[in-house]
């Protein structure tokens, strides 16, 4: 009696994981499927390397599920009056005729204690070029103490050149 109760609640948990799995991908099939519907272009989806007219070098991956990630160089020192900063987590949004929007935070922070110091948010307009592997950007930095106050705006510009699958042979 004992281990058939026992089996029963094995195939009812095994019963019940397997519809909360399939409920959470029709949901996000759901979701993507929307997205589709909406006619949001996928053409920024992807890595891409960029570069400012100052030099700063990044790496900057779109998801197709809308958010960002973003490295640059610098992001790791030891300098205090240079403070070490995150990557930045975002997201992006189609703006329509090949322009695409994001909005990305990362977080700069003591390198001695590891206490947050700022946040900077970048955000951008990109705009994907007609071969839709290079890509331009207008650009708004700001500077945004603990308070959510924003305390330093600058902009800039940026371009990027999409990132390409290399086989091995």
């Amino acid at each position: 009696m004992v281990k058939i109760m026992s089996t029963t609640r094995i195939l009812g948990t095994l019963l019940l994981t397997g519809t909360f799995a399939l409920a959470a991908t029709g949901t996000q099939a759901q979701s993507i499927d929307e997205h589709s519907v909406q006619g949001q272009p996928w053409g920024i989806v992807g890595s891409w390397f960029g570069t400012t007219p100052t030099g700063i070098r990044q790496l900057i991956t779109f998801h197709a599920d809308g958010t960002v990630l973003r490295s640059v160089q610098g992001e790791a020192r030891i300098d205090p009056a240079s403070p070490p900063h995150t990557s930045a987590h975002g997201v992006w949004r189609y703006l329509g005729k090949g322009r695409f929007g994001v909005t990305i935070w990362d977080l700069f922070y003591d390198v001695n204690t590891a206490q947050p110091l700022r946040y900077n948010r970048l955000r951008l307009e990109v705009t994907l070029a007609d071969d839709h592997d290079s890509a331009s950007a207008r650009a708004i930095v700001e500077t945004v103490d603990l308070q959510g106050v924003v305390v330093g705006s600058r902009t800039g510009s940026a371009t990027f050149v999409r990132i390409p699958f290399e086989p091995l042979e």
